[in-house]
């Protein structure tokens, strides 16, 4: 036995329903008799039945069948989509744009987490959030998956109609709600980083402290003593292209958890209260995904209470430091202005660590790294280069703008004369560039 269509799959989940109602219903009255035992029963063999039919039609070649070889989804995933389908037929466009009925979260009831589901996967489903109701959700079957589940041909109208839909789901989709932060995959690791040694074993102090947190705060019984401010919260100082930023996806990468980048551009509102909103916002949803909250620039949002003469800027760094108090969390910040910060801020950063510019040797490191064996010439040597005074980030340009002269040369290779030419290009215009400050600032 297969189903031919989605339909008779709809035909024997309703009829499962109509099952749960009535003993529901018996249970509401205290009617646990044996009848409703028997309706138990009857439904356990009935959900078997409906596995049974739907993993022998991912194997035959219906409509349904080349649709489920199409999409491999999970049973669960397979019943959410239908429920949206028939959900959303249900009801008309007035109906949701007016809220007049309420949407059924579907994915709770089949305990499915959108995010991770091939529903998103493969644009099956999209998430779109009201920015008038953020808390509420509305989920759009795409029509690439409504013409494959009736076997019609997927037009280029239908593209770019689900071309819209994913754009509207990109916009307000909680991985970048309210574009306060980007949601990256770390791939870089230690063993990327070139810094000195001391730097890493700071990093890696740090990187033991957070793993062994169960141990520290319960077996220790640390945790008894220490009732706030538990969070592995560090701060990278130093100054720009020094490697802060690559060494946040590092330790993200080393504890196996996504880095969430806080945009300051979104995080800073014109309307009094909305900005220590979004502060509680960014670190409620890294605790939520258990992930590493990285503030670049976080001089920007850390400024000494000092120097402060509104009252709405010093009630942005207190809810800071009260959001810090109570993360458990890893919370990274990096700036190039150490000095700016408030001290009670400081204070509540469990380490700090600098970051200097690279030595002659650790810059050739670094330079080792950027520039692939492949770009470059046969007779091409590192030594006698002098990379003094550059940072990780000049090295990145110097191997760019090397690319750049070899290409208008039309050289197969990158070879010495050209990096010799980008690190003299590099350095005169970082030269340039303290002069431009000395005279303009």
């Amino acid at each position: 036995m297969i189903y031919k269509s989605y339909l008779q799959f709809v035909k024997d989940i309703n009829y499962m329903e109509e099952l749960n109602e009535a003993i529901h219903y018996r249970e509401m009255r205290s009617e646990m008799l044996t009848a409703n035992r028997f309706a138990m029963k009857i439904k356990k063999i009935f959900q078997e039945r409906i596995k049974e039919k739907y993993e022998a039609t991912k194997k035959d070649k219906v409509a349904l069948g080349k649709f489920l070889k199409q999409f491999p989804l999970k049973f669960k995933e397979f019943c959410c989509l239908i429920d949206l389908v028939e959900d959303n037929n249900e009801r008309s466009d007035f109906e949701f744009r007016f809220g007049i009925r309420e949407s059924r979260d579907i994915f709770k009831k089949y305990k499915v987490r959108y995010e991770s589901s091939n529903l998103k996967r493969f644009g099956l489903v999209y998430r779109i959030i009201n920015p008038l109701k953020p808390m509420k959700n509305i989920y759009e079957v795409s029509y690439k998956a409504q013409l494959a589940l009736k076997n019609k041909k997927y037009t280029e109208e239908y593209q770019q109609l689900d071309m819209a839909l994913e754009e509207d789901s990109k916009t307000n989709s909680p991985d970048q709600l309210d574009s306060l932060y980007y949601s990256i995959d770390p791939k870089f690791t230690f063993q990327d980083l070139v810094a000195p040694a001391k730097l890493k074993d700071s990093l890696r102090t740090a990187l033991s402290r957070e793993k062994s947190k169960d141990q520290i705060f319960k077996t220790w019984g640390i945790g008894k003593v220490v009732e706030y401010g538990r969070g592995t919260t560090l701060n990278f100082r130093g100054p720009p292209g020094t490697g802060k930023t690559l060494a946040a996806h590092c330790f993200a990468k080393e504890v196996g958890r996504k880095l969430l980048m806080v945009r300051y551009d979104q995080l800073q509102s014109s309307w009094v209260g909305q900005t220590e909103k979004h502060i509680q916002r960014v670190f409620k949803i890294a605790k939520t995904k258990n992930a590493v909250l990285f503030f670049d620039e976080a001089d920007a949002i850390a400024l000494s209470r000092k120097s402060l003469e509104r009252s709405w800027e010093m009630s942005q760094v207190n809810t800071l430091l009260k959001e810090l108090e109570r993360f458990d969390g890893v919370c990274i910040f990096a700036t190039n202005f150490a000095e700016k910060y408030d001290p009670a801020f400081e204070r509540r950063l469990t380490m700090h660590i600098d970051f200097n510019l690279p030595d002659n040797n650790q810059a050739l490191k670094i330079l080792e790294k950027l520039m692939p064996m492949k770009s470059r010439d046969k007779n091409f040597s590192l030594k006698g280069m002098d990379l003094s005074g550059l940072s990780g980030g000049d090295i990145k340009n110097v191997v760019l703008n090397a690319a750049g002269i070899a290409s208008k040369e039309n050289s197969n290779k990158i070879k010495m004369e050209h990096v010799d030419g980008a690190i003299k290009m590099v350095k005169n215009e970082k030269k340039d560039s303290i002069n431009s400050s000395f005279m303009y600032g």
